[in-house]
């Protein structure tokens, strides 16, 4: 069951260029192939683009991760099986397509997907037309896919490890998920919705996070699992710690110490990264001053908190919820 609203956190212009595009491809009924890296959020554009095409609710959202099955069950588990087909199979059995049926097909680390069930794959894709292991009956599916990877397909399919044909076909729309380093001023944000969830998750007392902490956290690249990974470190701070505020004594030590100048790092244009720069110091003069408007105006030195509104509009800034 998915949520009324995004799960997507941030109002950068990486997440918002992100939720725009989104919004564009949601109604498209072609498949979606989405990449980025470990931990940028795969899953969640996903069911973002599922739950703004089914609106009013109801229809399935079915995610199959094609790394964590054996290569004998995939097939089964994709388009399923009949009564008999092979040892075990006692009864017949829906595969996802099927459960997935006038909604969401979601096809997490397709490129691990052993070659035999490919084929099968393009075939559906083609013809939107299933055939149950050990069954010989066509079954109409209509479904739509959505996909994701981290690993380089286009790359893969010229070199035979992927079949070309495949990916042509789940390559019509492409979502590129920013690493986290490209977004690093939506990190406050995001600390302040973790800690949030954990606490109520746990069934702990709300804990703060200073100012200063959070502007650690963000000058931080977040190399191995992007939000994943400092969901976790948000999760450590919480548990190994029984103060109510959380300052950067707290903080991971191997993440402390690879903390970096706050304008390093990151990619883009000289003026993405000026517009990526000028919104982080906003925000974490923010911060410092407990979203004080008109302190944090003459902290920055400028003329008046109409000044500073007028620039947190510009940015899309607005005070954590």
């Amino acid at each position: 069951e998915l949520a009324s609203e995004s799960a997507l956190i941030g109002s950068g212009p990486a997440i918002q260029a992100l939720l725009d595009q989104i919004q564009r491809l949601a109604p498209i009924p072609s498949p979606v192939l989405i990449t980025g890296e470990s931990g940028t959020g795969k899953e969640l554009v996903a069911r973002e683009l599922h739950r703004q095409r089914y609106t009013e609710g109801g229809s399935p959202f079915v995610a199959v991760n094609c790394a964590a099955l054996p290569d004998q069950l995939v097939e089964s588990e994709l388009f399923g099986h009949e009564r008999g087909a092979f040892t075990g199979a006692n009864r017949t059995h829906k595969g996802a397509f099927q459960r997935a049926t006038s909604g969401t097909l979601f096809l997490d680390e397709i490129g691990e997907m052993p070659q035999a069930a490919q084929a099968k794959l393009l075939r559906v894709l083609e013809n939107g037309e299933i055939v149950r292991v050990g069954g010989e009956r066509s079954i109409k599916v209509k479904t739509r896919i959505v996909c994701a990877t981290n690993r380089d397909l286009d790359a893969e399919s010229d070199a035979g490890t992927f079949r070309a044909d495949l990916y042509f076909r789940l390559n019509v729309h492409t979502i590129l998920v920013p690493p986290l380093r490209d977004r690093q001023s939506d990190i406050p944000e995001l600390v302040h919705h973790f800690v949030s969830q954990i606490c109520s998750r746990f069934g702990l007392h709300p804990r703060r996070v200073t100012p200063e902490a959070v502007n650690a956290l963000a000058s931080y690249s977040w190399p191995r699992n992007n939000v994943r990974e400092l969901r976790n470190a948000i999760e450590r701070m919480i548990i190994a710690s029984d103060n109510e505020i959380l300052d950067e004594a707290d903080i991971p030590k191997g993440i402390l110490e690879g903390t970096a100048d706050p304008l390093s790092g990151g990619s883009g244009s000289f003026n993405e990264r000026k517009l990526e720069a000028e919104r982080r110091i906003i925000l974490f003069a923010l911060e410092r001053n407990e979203w004080h408007i008109t302190n944090t105006a003459s902290d920055l030195g400028l003329a008046d908190h109409a000044s500073l509104l007028k620039i947190m509009r510009r940015h899309n800034v607005k005070r954590p919820s």
